[in-house]
Formats: structure tokens, C-alpha cells, sequence
């Protein structure tokens, strides 16, 4: 197996799809030992659950006469709104990371806070201790956890990880630009403590957050080579996409086996 990262640039693609990718990604972590970077973004407003996270059926419907998507994460945490955002996708064996989540967090969140100073920014990352957010929050935007990054106090980017087997998954939301009213009301989101890339006044658009990511996440996993899905991962990403499609609230069975952790991981504080 090479040691160089796959690095995998997507365009925008559906809820249901972009997590069925980010599974395949995971799987492929924690059974074939592929450790990948993909960066992605959304068709339309999509609003991505944590995976324990619970929607009431009257936000569902106002989502869905919205025309506001809904898909579960592989990870924990709460409500994002996509469509405005960048996602990437972090998925490799838990020994080409640092030990532990918070070793994890504390090498990516360093890589983005890098790449939006390449960009003009002066990105902060929020400090471990912090208060943790009430257990009724929904929005994930709402407050920062250690090791996010904000912009003059507010948050910029949201992440959150899950640990299966030997395999690690992190993905988190860069905003771009801010939430649609419509999308953002229908979804119960206020869009307070939160910014974006064109609110802060950043001058470069989604190609150069792509570019500046790769630099830095290069400099912090090692090399990164573009490459495709292999045939089973895409097998796996259709069969995956097909019971999302059916379901919105469906949780994806996840890799089992030994794992460095001896059990199954993720951050409900983050993303």
C-alpha cells in the first residue's frame, strides 16, 4: 500500500450521496488501510444530522416544504446547513493520525487555521475547557468546541470524527458565504455565533479554500496523490445511497472489529 493520501476533489453532489462517499471512505480506512482526503460541496440546501441526533417531525416538514434536504453523518455532533459551505473529509487508519481525538483534532485544526491565514484570514481556535453546549442545542454553529476555528469570535468551521475499528473519519463545514433565510428558518437554524468566508471579508472563493487545503493538509498528513474510488467503494457508496434515498433518518451500519480505541467513538460537542 502507497503511503501517499488519495485526494479526491468532488463537485456538488446530494446529501445522500456525499455521506455514502464519506462511508466508503471510512470503510475503506478501517478495513483496507486507504487513507484519504476529500473535498466536496452540496446541490442546494441540505441539513445534516449528527448521528444520534434526533429531528422533530415538525422541523422535518418544514424542511421538506423548504425543499431543504435531510441525510444523517456518520459523526456526532448537531444540525449543519450545507449549500453555502466546502466540506472535506478526513478517512485513515487510526495510526496515520495522532493518538486519540484529541491529538486528531488538534493536527487538522491546525492545517485549516493555516490555510485561512494563506487566505488574508486570522482565524482563533477555540481553547480546550470551554463550556460544552446544553444537551436541547440543535445547531452546531451555535458555539464553538476545542479546536474549531473562529473568525473574531464566531465560528467558521465546524468538525467532528467517528472512531470504527481501525478506521477514523473527520469531516467538517468551512462556510462560504451565509446560510439562505429561507433554508436557515425552515431548518430552526438562526445563523447566530456564526460567520463566513464573504462576512469576514475574505476576498477568495471556493477554488482558493480548495488549494489552500491541500497545501496545508499536505504539510500536515504527508503526500497527497489524486486518485478515483475504487470499484467495490463505489459498489458500496451506491447501496448506501439507495437506503439514504429511502430513509433521510437511516444510520449506516459501521466497520466493527479490533480497534486501537477497543470500542466505537465519536464527538457529540463538535460540528
Amino acid at each position: 500500500m502507497t503511503s501517499a493520501w488519495r485526494l479526491i476533489v468532488d463537485g456538488a453532489d446530494t446529501g445522500h450521496r456525499n455521506m455514502a462517499l464519506d462511508e466508503a471512505l471510512l470503510w475503506s480506512a478501517a478495513r483496507k488501510g486507504r487513507a484519504t482526503l476529500r473535498l466536496y460541496s452540496w446541490q442546494g440546501p441540505w441539513l445534516s444530522l449528527g448521528y444520534a441526533q434526533n429531528l422533530e417531525a415538525g422541523r422535518r416538514r418544514s424542511c421538506e416544504r423548504a425543499g431543504v434536504g435531510i441525510v444523517r453523518r456518520l459523526t456526532g455532533g448537531r444540525a449543519v446547513l450545507h449549500g453555502c459551505d466546502l466540506t472535506y473529509a478526513i478517512a485513515a487508519p487510526s495510526d496515520r493520525l495522532p493518538p486519540g481525538l484529541h491529538g486528531s483534532y488538534a493536527l487538522l485544526a491546525g492545517a485549516l487555521a493555516e490555510a485561512l491565514q494563506e487566505l488574508g484570514l486570522r482565524p482563533e481556535r477555540a481553547q480546550r475547557g470551554a463550556p460544552a453546549p446544553g444537551p436541547g442545542v440543535f445547531d452546531c454553529f451555535a458555539s464553538a468546541a476545542a479546536d474549531e476555528i473562529r473568525i473574531d469570535g464566531l465560528k467558521l468551521a465546524g468538525s467532528a470524527q467517528r472512531r470504527a475499528a481501525c478506521g477514523v473519519l473527520q469531516h467538517g463545514s468551512i462556510r462560504i458565504r451565509p446560510d439562505p433565510i429561507d433554508a436557515a428558518r425552515a431548518a430552526g437554524l438562526t445563523g447566530e455565533g456564526a460567520t463566513s468566508l464573504a462576512q469576514a471579508g475574505c476576498l477568495h472563493g471556493e477554488e482558493a479554500l480548495k488549494d489552500a487545503l491541500v497545501r496545508a493538509l499536505a504539510k500536515a498528513v504527508g503526500a497527497l496523490e489524486p486518485a478515483d474510488l475504487e470499484p467495490a467503494e463505489l459498489s458500496l457508496v451506491e447501496v448506501s445511497n439507495r437506503r439514504r434515498e429511502r430513509n433521510p433518518l437511516y444510520r449506516p451500519r459501521l466497520p466493527t472489529g479490533n480497534s486501537s480505541q477497543g470500542h466505537m467513538s465519536t464527538t457529540d460537542t463538535n460540528l
